[in-house]
């Protein structure tokens, strides 16, 4: 019994991790380094990437300097 190559195409490469995905099977990889992996549905994946931008958001404005009175405060998004 042969198994089915999948054709994996990346989406993203950063320094933190590795994301990819088989359109013929709707299935997303996400690879950490370490050797931490997932495989997500992609529907599921879209959620999960939904919820950890609006994360990032909130920790963003957590992060940023609190602004003085009079002066605006100056951010910088990092992508």
């Amino acid at each position: 019994m042969t198994q089915k190559v999948c054709p994996v195409e990346p989406l993203i490469i950063s320094k933190y991790c590795q994301l990819s995905v088989c359109m013929e099977c709707e299935v997303v990889n996400l690879n950490l380094p370490g050797r931490v992996s997932f495989q997500f549905e992609a529907k599921q994946f879209i959620d999960i990437a939904h919820a950890f931008y609006q994360a990032s958001q909130i920790l963003r404005e957590k992060q940023a300097p609190k602004q003085q009175t009079g002066k605006m405060a100056k951010v910088t998004y990092l992508h």
